[in-house]
């Protein structure tokens, strides 16, 4: 059985399939994201947020 893996689009780190999502626009532009780089951008979004407040 061969093992197919794909890279995050800003981590560069190989996953399998099943462990990446697109991030879809307007937060993204359809590029593969692994969960950490996900909740790496969600913290920076939330940060903003709260800085603006």
């Amino acid at each position: 059985m061969m093992f197919e893996h794909v890279f995050c689009d800003y981590c560069e780190e190989d996953y399998a399939p099943e462990e990446l999502a697109v991030l879809a626009p307007p937060t993204g532009d359809g590029k593969l994201i692994c969960a950490r780089c996900l909740e790496i951008k969600l913290r920076r979004a939330i940060a903003e947020l709260e800085h603006k407040n």
